[in-house]
């Protein structure tokens, strides 16, 4: 039976879906043991999600799927998990009770905020698209070829820990987006031309691939995931309707993913670390027909999941390290705690973060790393002789972090709207360059600090309408068939 292109829902929550679910979850995390204030300010935190996610309207639009991907990483995730393994969620946190209500005060002020400003709309300039058949190919063959050169570039050059070549990096950055360009386009195109009837094809097999060596040879198990989450993007961003089959695969595959591909990549790590390129390839080949028997491998996720564990994990039960990378709750509340006797380091982590967001061919002087080594040692997690074990936090952490009560409330009242507005006024999802736009945010949305969080509100959109000009400007200058 074949498969038909239908018109997007909302995907909204009805308020008595929205009621039920929290009150589920209340007397879920009662039965485990948790606190009843936390359990009280948890529930408010979830009213105060449902609410916002559905005036942003649902995953329908780019910013309710960007602050979907927001509240699961940071709360939603977390909640629902502890109470499926029945342990209690005020356990493994650092100071719970300020924790949650930081969390709670955070996403109160996003609510208001979206509800004061979110009917604002600005036209903005928007990323140019292919017009025609034979320029998308033209626009494809394009991506794929510089892509591939851009992630190469970048690749070397970070693998080499290069300093003399950072704007190198920085233009490499930017165009190995192309590769994700070039995979919306090809599962765009199967789409459309099989009518509905199929996703997947040799154009979109060719730029997934690449990506998924890409993420391979860098040892991220986000780069893995990226490739994986766009195709998915673009297919429901287009109303194509999923199969069983479908749902059963990407069931596998992150089953797969949490118990094989993730342990895999940290044993990776200790042979294609700090290799270059040209060397981390033939090891990667070798790692992988080397078939290595389980017990290194989960030693290595172990040992990935940092010493401290009952400073790392929010999960008590073992083989849960994957879910508490997902679980920023836990990182955040290590953060929280180090700040809740009256330290803020106030504009030092916003200030470098913003630098460090800068392009280098506009400021030279850039700082050479985020903030997460210092942050991470402040928590104690990032050892004195480690440079930076990227510690993740969320805004809501840094936001605590950097002047206390005072930003946990502005940030969110005003970044948010703001964000929303822009993207809203720049992207439409439903075509290749905001599908494009929205893997970009998806993949460190949650995972920034507020100085970071704001640069990319300005860097994604313009980086994005940059390359769409370049690219598809000089494809229209180029004659095709059908062209004009």
């Amino acid at each position: 039976m074949e498969a038909k292109i239908i018109v997007r829902a909302r995907y909204t929550i009805p308020a008595v879906a929205l009621f039920s679910v929290v009150s589920l979850l209340t007397v879920g995390e009662i039965l485990s043991g948790t606190s009843l204030t936390f359990v009280a300010m948890m529930a408010v935190t979830f009213f105060c999600i449902g609410t916002t996610y559905n005036f942003l309207g649902g995953i329908g639009t780019f910013s309710g799927i960007l602050f979907a991907n927001f509240s699961l990483r940071t709360i939603v995730i977390s909640q629902f998990a502890k109470v499926m393994l029945f342990e209690a969620a005020d356990k493994n946190l650092e100071d719970p009770q300020l924790t949650i209500a930081v969390y709670m005060v955070f996403y109160l002020s996003a609510m208001v905020g979206v509800l004061i400003y979110g009917r604002i709309h600005i036209n903005l300039p928007k990323p140019m698209e292919p017009e025609t058949g034979a320029q998308t190919n033209l626009i494809y063959g394009i991506s794929v070829v510089v892509g591939l050169v851009a992630t190469i570039v970048f690749q070397t050059i970070i693998m080499r820990g290069d300093n003399q070549n950072k704007g190198a990096e920085s233009m490499g950055i930017a165009f190995s987006g192309l590769l994700l360009f070039a995979l919306v386009l090809g599962v765009d195109d199967r789409i459309k031309s099989t009518k509905g009837a199929h996703s997947f094809g040799a154009k979109a097999f060719i730029p997934w691939a690449l990506l998924m060596l890409a993420g391979f040879l860098n040892t991220s198990r986000g780069a893995l995931l990226l490739p994986n989450l766009v195709y998915g993007l673009t297919c429901f961003l287009r109303g194509y309707r999923f199969r069983r089959l479908h749902y059963v695969t990407a069931a596998v595959g992150l089953i797969a993913f949490s118990a094989v591909v993730s342990p895999f990549e940290l044993y990776s790590r200790t042979f294609l670390a700090d290799k270059p390129l040209q060397a981390r390839i033939p090891l990667a080949f070798q790692v992988l027909t080397s078939l290595p028997s389980w017990e290194p491998v989960r030693t290595a996720e172990e040992l990935g999941q940092e010493k401290g564990v009952s400073r790392e994990a929010y999960y008590s039960r073992p083989g849960t390290g994957v879910l508490s990378r997902l679980s920023l709750i836990r990182s955040d509340s290590n953060l929280i705690n180090v700040c809740s006797n009256g330290f803020h380091y106030g504009w030092k982590v916003f200030n470098n973060d913003a630098l460090y967001g800068v392009p280098r061919f506009l400021y030279k002087n850039k700082p050479e790393d985020d903030s997460s080594g210092y942050t991470g040692r402040l928590t104690g997690l990032n050892g004195d002789n480690i440079k930076s074990a990227e510690i993740v936090i969320s805004p809501i952490a840094d936001s605590f972090g950097s002047f206390g009560w005072w930003s946990v409330v502005l940030f969110p009242l005003f970044a948010f709207p703001t964000l929303f507005i822009i993207i809203e006024g720049t992207f439409d999802i439903e075509k290749p360059w905001g599908t494009v736009a929205l893997g970009f945010f998806l993949t460190t949305f949650s995972e920034v600090t507020m100085g970071r969080f704001a640069i990319s509100m300005i860097r994604t959109p313009l980086q994005v309408l940059f390359i769409s000009y370049l690219v598809v400007g000089l494809a229209r200058m180029i004659p095709t068939k059908g062209g004009h």
